[in-house]
């Protein structure tokens, strides 16, 4: 068999494998989850717009854009937290948008939508939170000095096409992470955003220091 396409089959059989256990990790999450508590994100990271996501990746920032729906995503308020970890354990959570007691806020619609958008700067994180009608205040948060240059946001969806959430917990949208340094000196980030466990234990698991989660949870 010509070398190139025994390479090429391994290549392809590892992503089918892959997928199928994404479609398995799903499948089991939707059967853990009642049906009429279920909720389905989609998201989609950066921008269609060429010439601005090249200003975007110059200038460290990225936009991830959400779209939540469900049926019992109607009438509902949504708060989000940022959660810094620091060593393994969580040190910081501070609120990034809360208008759960503003009627305004609740949905009268089964689907919501929304761009969150992280910018990595020189020695600050800065978040910013917009909706069709809303806007959150711009967020900071320090930055270590000896890994400020490697912090990338990452999505938890991993190749699939969309998460399935329980509305009735909190969940997390992003991580904003430093890489998992390999045996070989490589830095990973995908190994860790999409390894499927729960990411407060993301310092423990992958020896990284320090990192940010940005959770979700809907109110009455």
């Amino acid at each position: 068999m010509n070398k190139f396409l025994f390479i090429t089959l391994i290549l392809f059989s590892a992503v089918n494998a892959q997928t199928g256990q994404n479609l398995e990790l799903d499948q089991s999450n939707e059967l853990t989850i009642p049906k009429e508590n279920q909720i389905k994100i989609e998201i989609k990271m950066g921008v269609e717009n060429e010439d601005l996501q090249t200003y975007f990746d110059f200038d460290n920032i990225m936009q991830s854009k959400f779209k939540i729906s469900g049926a019992t995503v109607k009438n509902k308020a949504f708060v989000i937290k940022l959660k810094e970890f620091k060593d393994g354990n969580l040190s910081k959570t501070e609120t990034l948008f809360d208008e759960g007691n503003n009627k305004y806020f609740k949905t009268d619609s089964t689907t919501i939508s929304f761009k969150l958008l992280t910018q990595i700067g020189k020695k600050n994180l800065k978040t910013w939170i917009r909706g069709k009608s809303f806007g959150s205040k711009k967020s900071y948060f320090e930055l270590e000095d000896q890994n400020k240059d490697r912090y990338v946001t990452k999505d938890f969806i991993g190749g699939k096409e969309y998460l399935i959430e329980n509305i009735n917990k909190p969940f997390y949208l992003l991580a904003i992470i430093t890489p998992y340094i390999t045996e070989s000196g490589a830095g990973q980030y995908c190994q860790v955003a999409y390894s499927g466990m729960n990411p407060e234990k993301f310092g423990e698991k992958f020896n990284i220091p320090h990192y940010f989660l940005i959770q979700m949870e809907f109110v009455d």
